[in-house]
Order: structure tokens, then sequence, then C-alpha cells
């Protein structure tokens, strides 16, 4: 029997679920940034809020961020991007910005066009050094770090912790600049090795028993989809650059969250930068490799936010 009353009750409770999406969607901004030498920086921002920005690592897209993101979204006006040569930003026309100041400057970009006066800076991998380097120009806009399984410095002289993988690393930069589409071919065929999971758990990149496999492979197929020679001038870059000097005038509330297994930036860096950086605090990710924020989200978010709601 038709009750038109009944009729109205469930028109209602439809545009009452729509609504959520509708308010999400209207603080979303999506676009790019004009970096220093004209190259469009991608950015995405969620949100309303202190801003959070996310800093990615060498050779990644904002995937690894994507949980954190996504929880903080609710509550912060949340911002992700990709550098230069990354992901959906534009590769620089001259080789010779392809330096660990000319990525600071895409972050100052994306700042200066969203017209960010104050924020929470933080970063992955290289991306903590990204924010130590962009503290040391502005300390004054940061309200706090958040530095995730990176070090301050010269990561090649501590990769799978020997120095013996500085002399690796130099090899595979020769390699890559003498035969660059041999370097970009083997790339396109470790992106399509159907063992590309068991690859990564040898080589001990993760934990298989926690991380998500998904974003894994996003991240090994965006990784062999940048430059090889982009990647190892970056990669160059990023070894000669080293903030130590910094850590100990950092005086602001400071977050550094370490994977007890990462063996590509070893736990005692983090401990370094801790006892170094003053009032600084540190969580150690039990049984986490280099890739803890897809491991275990969770944990982090609610560290985070702890850190957020009692230093801010």
């Amino acid at each position: 029997m038709f009750n038109p009353l009944i009729k109205k009750k469930k028109s209602r409770m439809a545009t009452i679920y729509k609504q959520p999406r509708l308010a999400e969607l209207s603080n979303i901004k999506e676009g790019y940034a004009e970096s220093f030498d004209g190259t469009r920086i991608w950015y995405r921002c969620v949100g309303k809020g202190i801003p959070i920005i996310f800093c990615n690592g060498l050779g990644c897209s904002t995937f690894f961020w994507k949980s954190v993101h996504s929880h903080f979204s609710k509550s912060h006006q949340s911002i992700i991007f990709d550098w230069r040569g990354h992901g959906r930003s534009d590769k620089p026309k001259h080789s010779r910005n392809i330096t660990m100041n000319a990525v600071t400057k895409d972050l100052h970009a994306v700042i200066k066009h969203l017209k960010l006066k104050k924020f929470i800076l933080a970063g992955h991998s290289m991306g903590v050094q990204v924010v130590l380097s962009y503290y040391h120009s502005f300390p004054c806009k940061i309200l706090a770090l958040l530095l995730c399984c990176g070090t301050f410095g010269n990561p090649m002289e501590t990769f799978y912790n020997t120095q013996n993988s500085k002399h690796v690393f130099t090899l595979i930069y020769v390699f890559n600049h003498l035969f660059p589409k041999l370097a970009n071919l083997i790339g396109y065929i470790i992106s399509k090795n159907p063992f590309w999971f068991q690859m990564g758990s040898a080589l001990k990149m993760m934990n298989p028993g926690l991380v998500d496999k998904q974003v894994i492979k996003e991240y090994i197929e965006h990784i062999t989809s940048v430059d090889a020679i982009f990647l190892a001038k970056l990669a160059k870059s990023m070894q000669e650059y080293n903030a130590e000097s910094v850590l100990k005038g950092i005086n602001i509330p400071t977050l550094i969250v370490a994977g007890e297994r990462d063996i590509f930036t070893p736990v005692w860096i983090s401990k370094k930068m801790h006892h170094l950086i003053p009032y600084s605090e540190l969580l150690i990710v039990k049984k986490a490799s280099h890739v803890a924020l897809i491991e275990q989200p969770a944990l982090i978010n609610l560290r985070i936010e702890k850190f957020i709601y009692e230093r801010l």
C-alpha cells in the first residue's frame, strides 16, 4: 500500500547520506604549483584545520602516505604532492635542477601556492632530509616536525647498515649514465617480474606479513617508471647533503618514527636524531621496515594524534 510519509522519509534519508560526501568534495583542492624554474608540481589538499604537509621519499609518489593523509584529512588540512620528475609532476627541463635544493624549492612552491602561513611538516625517507633543509631556511613557518624512517644526511653510507653500500651506489650511478636505455629497460623488466613481491621480501624492503601488497606494487611500478639518470642524480645530491648541524637547533615539537627492522635507514640513526634534537619524541614501530607507514598505519596515526594533541 502506498504511504506518502514513508516516501518522504526515505527521500530525506537519501539527502542526509549524501551530505558528508558533498562536504568532503568541497574541501578538496587539486592542481599544480609552479616551482622556481617553471616545473609544475602536482598537489592535492583535503580538509580544514592546521595544515600537515606530507613529503615523499626518493622514487615515491604519494602511496606510502595514503592512510595517514586520509586519516588526518578529517581534522586537518592534509596535503600531499609529487616531487619534480615523480608521479603527476613535471620533469625539469635542465639537469642542473635535479638536486636536493630544487626539491626543497618544490615544497616551498606548494606552500606559497596554497598561501600557508603556519603548518606541520612530515617527511618519509628522503622527505626527512627535505624537511630538515626547509626547516633550516624557514624555521618560523613550521609548527612541528614528523620525521619518518629517514636520516639527516649521507644515506648511502648507512644503507643496509654498511658503508660498502656507497660503493655499490657509485657503480649504479656510473652504469645509469653510461647505459641509460639499458638501465631503464632493466627497470621495466623488474616492474613486470611476477615475483616482485618475493624479491622485495628477500631484499628486506618490507615485512611481508604486515605490508599492504597493493601499495608495494604501486611503488615498484612507479620507481621503475622514473628515468634512471634522474633518480641517480637526485640520489647523488641526497648523498652529498647532511643536516646534522641543523638538529641541535630545532626548537619546535618533533616526533621521530622508526621501523625496528628498517635496513634502509637503520633504527640507530633515528635514535641519534632523537638524542640530538632537544625535547624530541621517538616511536620505534616493532617488526616494521622502511615502509612502516603502510605496515602499521593505525598505530602511527594514533601516535601522531597524541603528539599533536599534547605538544600543540
